[in-house]
């Protein structure tokens, strides 16, 4: 899987999250934060590649 593939999906979930966060279904709070860190890592990787 790539990079841009796993950035994809957990951009995903993130949304998942979100929805559920707005509809007041149970979701997991800590895990926001934790799939927006994830995802920083990941395009400060891309673009150490690109440089």
């Amino acid at each position: 899987m790539s990079t841009e593939e796993e950035i994809y999906h957990l951009k995903k979930e993130l949304v998942i999250l979100r929805i559920n966060k707005v509809t007041k279904q149970k979701f997991e709070s800590h895990k926001i934060k934790k799939i927006q860190h994830q995802i920083s890592q990941m395009n400060q990787l891309i673009n150490k590649k690109k440089s």
